[in-house]
């Protein structure tokens, strides 16, 4: 046994050596596991089928290796962008729409819904409006009676605000402050009993056949007054049990179609409602005709209005506001309507995405307090009458509203059009910041009204013509002529233009299949990356590494053969 060294000097140096030695042996290893690791990636090169690789490798001079490694990595920074394009896109507009590749039937949605709306908002009998606005601008107020009084002012809501300033009398007095508390909670009963519009002696005619426009049309309060709706589902089943509004008499209380669903099975296929035509062009029609006594035609209630009658088309569920979208009807004149219909189906693979993603509202995902059913209309009106409400601290007379909530008088009647100027530019400033914004995912606007993911519209082509109705030759009113010396007459028909149209279909951008085919060509296209690639990388990862242990005992394949640097 050797003697024990107690030297330290002896033992440092031993140590340091030792040290010098494990240094040594741990370059060999990495220098070692590089070759490995070098030859190893030289084979995959060799034997992949990508595009490009094998040049690297081969015994070529460094300049055509460099060209090749050059050529390499461009084609993989274009196909990197390329992918990162195509997820943008998915991140941005997950959703398509786009055409269907199928025609659908008329019969599979209702006939629009026709409101009319009269120029002439109310009867001579009731309001000589153009005379009693004539002593008001001579400062005669206090010469004109107090009923007629009320009533000009009950019309301020429809006529221009110009007409009704506070005008005094000579002497100084203002008796016009006793009518700017009324209160508008009977509105309705004044249009409805002013009203210049008899349907008892309108005219109607659906699919050739003539109907009593009373049983047909149903009277509406909209922003234009007193209106006269065909087809339109009944207010109770429009409104929810929230709105405190006065209803006209029960209608037809019958709903057998929703925008979500489409009709639903009836034994009787006629007895549907809403009405729907199976056939287009002329014959399978609505036609109404409206009367208006020469004597209740006012031009002073509005400036550059048309006399006779506004149009708007809807579906069955919504409450339209004709002061925004509508087509005019002038006195003595005919309108031809074609109708093209238009609607988005989506598709049940989109479901799962947001709202602010697909940019619409499914069946119960947004509800409404005043509307059973949600509609972009609808949904604008609300927001509109909330806006309306909080601005104002009262509402217009033709709005949804609860119990709690009053009706603005003639003192608030300015406040209605300024709530009305600054609401469009509330909205417009909003829109303006959220589209600048970095940060737009996810931020909505106060109103969020999306439109229906299955919403129904209609488009309309016209045509108007003069229409001589008193001429004797006109079959159509024999017997009925009586009188027609002291009427106008405003005529409007509507049918489909087509029998059948192509709806639209809101569905994913890619889909598993799509986005596996848009990668796969990005990368195939510019480094001829496949499958077959993709099956190598794995190959050369995984399965070749374990046959390598087993064969050679090293993952990396047959040992080299090299002496230890260190004895």
């Amino acid at each position: 046994m050797m003697p024990h060294n107690s030297n330290p000097k002896y033992n440092e140096e031993n140590n340091r050596i030792s040290e010098d030695d494990q240094k040594k042996r741990g370059v060999y290893r990495l220098k070692e596991y590089g070759m490995y690791l070098t030859r190893y990636l030289r084979e995959f090169c060799e034997m992949s089928s990508i595009q490009g690789l094998s040049y690297i490798v081969k015994d070529i001079s460094l300049f055509e290796r460099l060209w090749w490694l050059l050529v390499l990595m461009l084609s993989l920074s274009g196909s990197i962008y390329m992918i990162r394009e195509i997820f943008d896109k998915l991140k941005t507009s997950p959703v398509l729409v786009s055409l269907a590749t199928n025609e659908m039937s008329i019969s599979e949605i209702p006939f629009p819904a026709v409101t009319i709306c009269p120029e002439t908002k109310i009867s001579r009998r009731c309001l000589n409006y153009s005379e009693i606005l004539k002593k008001r601008r001579a400062g005669n107020i206090l010469k004109t009676d107090m009923k007629q009084s009320l009533k000009f002012d009950y019309m301020s809501l429809l006529c221009k605000s110009a007409n009704h300033k506070v005008t005094l009398s000579s002497d100084g007095s203002d008796s016009y402050q006793e009518n700017s508390e009324w209160v508008l909670d009977d509105y309705s009963g004044f249009l409805s009993d002013c009203s210049a519009i008899d349907l008892k002696k309108s005219e109607c005619q659906w699919m050739n056949k003539k109907v009593r426009c009373e049983k047909v049309m149903a009277p509406i309060i909209t922003d234009e007054g007193l209106c006269y709706s065909f087809n339109i589902y009944d207010v109770r089943d429009i409104y929810t049990d929230y709105n405190a509004m006065k209803y006209f008499k029960e209608g037809k209380r019958q709903v057998d179609w929703t925008p979500y669903d489409g009709y639903r099975k009836h034994i009787d296929v006629e007895e549907l409602y809403p009405r729907r035509a199976f056939l287009n062009g002329v014959q399978n029609s609505f036609t109404a005709v409206f009367y208006s006594d020469k004597s209740d035609v006012n031009y002073a209630c509005r400036e550059f209005s048309t006399q006779g009658i506004r149009v708007s088309l809807h579906t069955a569920i919504d409450i339209p506001r004709l002061s925004q979208v509508f087509f005019s009807v002038g006195l003595d004149k005919l309108s031809t309507v074609m109708v093209t219909p238009s609607l988005t189906r989506t598709s049940k693979k989109v479901k799962h995405y947001n709202p602010m993603k697909r940019n619409c509202y499914l069946k119960n995902e947004r509800k409404l307090k005043f509307f059973r059913y949600y509609s972009q209309s609808s949904c604008h009106l609300e927001c509109w009458t909330n806006y309306t409400e909080s601005f104002c601290g009262c509402v217009n007379f033709y709005m949804p509203r609860d119990n709690q909530t009053r009706v603005c008088n003639l003192k608030t009647h300015s406040c209605l059009q300024d709530a009305e100027l600054n609401f469009t530019q509330d909205i417009w400033e909003e829109r303006v910041k959220l589209a600048n914004s970095k940060h737009r995912r996810g931020k909505t606007t106060v109103c969020n009204c999306l439109p229906l993911c299955s919403a129904l519209n209609y488009f309309a082509e016209f045509s108007t013509s003069d229409w001589d109705f008193k001429n004797p030759d006109n079959a159509y009113f024999d017997g009925n002529r009586d009188n027609f010396s002291d009427l106008h007459a405003s005529a409007v028909t509507i049918f489909f233009k087509q029998s059948h149209f192509l709806p639209y279909e809101r569905e994913e951008l890619f889909g598993f299949t799509d986005m596996v085919s848009n990668i796969g060509g990005a990368l195939g296209l510019i480094i001829g990356f496949s499958l077959v690639s993709l099956g190598e990388i794995i190959y050369f990862l995984s399965i070749r590494l374990i046959e390598n242990y087993r064969k050679h005992g090293s993952c990396w394949g047959p040992i080299l053969n090299s002496s230890n640097p260190v004895e």
